[in-house]
């Protein structure tokens, strides 16, 4: 697959062995970026969006092949929202350590890699979008989900792309937070 050649969903889905629903799941969640139409509607694929799928597709793996611990990592700079978050999670069976602001963030991501951390993305003094992004450099294998009370689909867009896991919206419902728990780390 080389520039300047369209390719047909079914050539993309048979090349780089993934399924359709896959395919167009990426692109309803903007990791596949500007997929052009034929004259029937029919999607065409670019060398472009061949090298996003293939992202997508390295970024899976590394998602599946598991965890490196079995502690969650939370981390706000609202006390009751750590401690909600802390009790509910340790009533799940996992462990959890908490932080409240970014340096503390990394600082514990560079020394004990934990399996999952919940990062909101509004942190006193700083984005949690850069702490996401200096987590990435110490310790490039995290799996992030991000937390938001004000979701902004281009930032949601932009982590996601990134590397970032999911995310989650404020008020954070009990099954979500637990369900995602579950899909990274597995049952407690």
């Amino acid at each position: 697959m080389s520039d300047g050649k369209f390719y047909s969903s079914k050539e993309v889905c048979e090349q780089l062995q993934i399924s359709k629903s896959t395919l167009f799941k990426w692109e309803r969640e903007g990791l596949i970026t500007k997929v052009r139409r034929d004259w029937r509607g029919w999607r065409l694929y670019d060398a472009r969006n061949v090298e996003e799928i293939k992202q997508n597709i390295e970024k899976q793996k590394l998602s599946e092949s598991g965890p490196r611990s079995r502690t969650v990592l939370v981390v706000d700079d609202d006390e009751m929202i750590l401690q909600v978050m802390a009790d509910l999670l340790e009533a799940a069976g996992y462990q959890v350590i908490t932080a409240t602001t970014g340096d503390e963030a990394v600082k514990i991501h560079a020394e004990k890699s934990p399996g999952l951390t919940f990062l909101d993305v509004k942190l006193r003094g700083v984005s949690g979008i850069d702490v996401f992004r200096e987590i990435r450099v110490v310790d490039p294998h995290a799996t992030i989900v991000i937390l938001t009370g004000y979701p902004r689909i281009e930032d949601t867009v932009q982590v996601i792309k990134e590397g970032a896991y999911n995310y989650l919206t404020k008020p954070i419902k009990t099954e979500e937070l637990l369900a995602m728990v579950e899909e990274v780390l597995g049952a407690s």
